[in-house]
């Protein structure tokens, strides 16, 4: 780890910087800001987030960025509370069985049921690296970072996590599970949707269907998506689950993306966090973070969490730093 990488809130300073990567988002990415509005809008609700403001839904996110050697290298966020704005819809995927006493034929087969399940749970949302930041280590900070900062600010945040996962798509980056599913009640292209989602999602609720969805009536392709994470996704999605997540039975009702789970108090760095007794090496990866609010930052360095030892990466936080495994060994 010869560079520092610090992950902090973001601030309108950085503005610029996010929106260089993240206006190439593709559609999918509902919680990235991939316009100068929406970026500076971001970092506006959480700014007041971070001062305290009782402003309900109007400041209900949190936006971080990592940086390396003063250069923004990607973002991730936390939305608070879920369903504060409007209701957080997923499908539920229920299995069922069937049995013929007459035929002596069994049948099993699934069903999407629309629900908020999620709903006042906190959502870990909107990680996005740059392009020349893939591959070096700042995915991991990025993540994790967040629940450094839920742990600094328990009281803040509800006593579950959630993370929605980005849904497979095919090499010509059409998702199957939107093609023969979802597309058939919304009467639009993708990325309409999924934009219109992201501001305003009235829709989802006058247009998909309350029944139960029968999965055997789709094809394969589309079943087989159910759950099932982007390819690029998958690293993020097995970061979190060695971080404390779990798998469910609920998935994104656009692109079939799973969703996974986790006690806010189970989390990895809840578990192993402790305070920071001195600088020193060590064979472990660790977090190191201090302060709170705006002044809130973060960092990876090696040390020994058993003594509470860092290396000297950990020093730029000043006081009262908090120690924390990076890594799982089952990750």
């Amino acid at each position: 780890m010869s560079h520092l990488d610090i992950f902090r809130p973001a601030t309108h300073a950085d503005a610029a910087a996010i929106h260089a990567f993240t206006g190439a988002a593709e559609a999918g990415l509902t919680t990235v800001p991939r316009t100068p509005e929406r970026v500076e809008a971001y970092i506006d609700a959480s700014t007041r987030f971070l001062a305290g403001e009782a402003c309900g839904e109007d400041c209900n996110r949190v936006l971080f960025v990592a940086e390396r050697d003063g250069r923004v290298m990607g973002i991730s966020g936390i939305i608070p509370k879920l369903g504060l704005e409007r209701p957080f819809y997923s499908f539920k995927r229920s299995r069922h069985a069937r049995r013929s006493s007459q035929l002596d034929l069994r049948t099993e087969y699934d069903t999407l049921q629309l629900t908020t399940d999620f709903d006042g749970w906190t959502e870990l949302a909107s990680i996005y690296l740059a392009p020349n930041a893939r591959g070096r280590g700042v995915a991991r900070l990025l993540s994790l970072g967040r629940l450094c900062f839920i742990h600094a600010h328990r009281d803040r945040f509800a006593r579950k996590l959630m993370a929605d996962i980005r849904g497979w798509v095919d090499d010509q980056g059409v998702s199957p599970f939107w093609e023969h599913l979802t597309s058939k009640f919304i009467g639009t292209d993708f990325a309409v949707a999924d934009r219109l989602s992201a501001s305003d999602g009235r829709f989802i609720m006058e247009l998909l269907p309350s029944l139960p969805i029968l999965m055997n009536l789709l094809p394969e392709s589309a079943r087989h998506c159910a759950g099932r994470p982007h390819d690029v996704s998958r690293g993020a999605m097995n970061l979190l689950m060695g971080a404390g997540f779990e798998e469910t039975d609920l998935c994104d009702i656009f692109d079939g993306g799973p969703a996974i789970e986790c006690r806010t108090d189970d989390t990895l760095i809840a578990r192993t966090a402790r305070p920071l007794a001195g600088y020193g090496a060590g064979p472990q990866s660790l977090l190191a973070f201090a302060g709170t609010g705006a002044d809130f930052r973060a960092t990876r360095a090696l040390g020994d969490l058993s003594a509470g030892l860092i290396d000297d990466a950990a020093r730029p936080l000043g006081g009262d730093v908090t120690l924390a495994l990076a890594q799982d060994r089952r990750a």
